[in-house]
């Protein structure tokens, strides 16, 4: 009889074994398919990563009568866009920025350096109305918080400024020579007044790692930098404050 009970419990245990090995083989498909959803969505989002390169910038009212703001990488405009995209670096290291040549801001849409990156472009009031309008210039991707060794450069209409991740050492304050980046992941958001029909202005943007940043170390390594910049109309101007 004891030996009859041992072989139910036998019996028992290879039934929910077969059982369990069932459930299993009906869970693998869905567990594919999510497997092979995942990573068509991670292609996708490398796709784009790749295709709208490490800067983007674009405008809104682009299609608007009195608001019309547009860009081009050419001061004549002979072919503009709401949407501009620089190409990315395969891959860059760590330079002194003492090193980028003072014609950066002289030549016009992508023109990347060894080891840097550098874009340039405009923006004009292709409408009927004065306006004020405000970019902003902000992170959208960063990884190995190489963030801490990045350098952007920004010129606007022949000014430039370097703008870098706060200090990490202890020390309130931005890196030397440096603007701190604004806020999170806003490097800098500012405002154009009295931006009049016809009128442009000339940006450049270039981002490099800078070597002699305490945070320039090997960690950062296979990091990655992306950021783009957005332009929006503020509102419109009045006669008096045109005036």
């Amino acid at each position: 009889m004891a030996k009859e009970n041992r072989v139910g419990v036998s019996i028992r245990r290879t039934a929910s074994e077969v059982k369990t090995y069932r459930r299993w083989m009906r869970l693998l498909p869905i567990c594919i398919t999510i497997s092979v959803i995942l990573l068509i969505i991670g292609y996708i989002v490398a796709f784009l990563y790749t295709k709208y390169g490490a800067f983007t910038v674009m405008v809104n009212k682009f299609d608007s009568n009195k608001y019309a703001l547009t860009l081009s990488e050419s001061p004549s405009f002979d072919y503009f866009s709401s949407r501009l995209n620089a190409e990315i670096a395969e891959s860059i290291t760590n330079i002194s920025g003492s090193s980028i040549p003072d014609w950066v801001d002289n030549v016009d849409g992508e023109h990347n350096g060894e080891n840097y990156i550098a874009y340039t472009f405009y923006c004009t009031n292709g409408g009927k109305k004065t306006v004020t309008y405000t970019y902003d210039l902000y992170i959208t991707n960063m990884t190995y918080e190489v963030e801490k060794a990045v350098r952007v450069r920004l010129y606007v209409d022949g000014e430039y400024t370097d703008y870098a991740h706060a200090r990490t050492d202890g020390v309130n304050g931005p890196e030397p020579g440096t603007t701190a980046f604004q806020s999170g992941n806003t490097i800098v958001k500012k405002t154009i007044r009295h931006f009049r029909p016809g009128d442009k202005t000339k940006f450049t943007v270039v981002i490099w790692l800078e070597g002699d940043d305490p945070d320039c170390v090997d960690k950062i390594i296979g990091g990655i930098f992306k950021i783009d910049m957005r332009i929006s109309v503020d509102s419109e101007e009045s006669n008096s404050e045109q005036t």
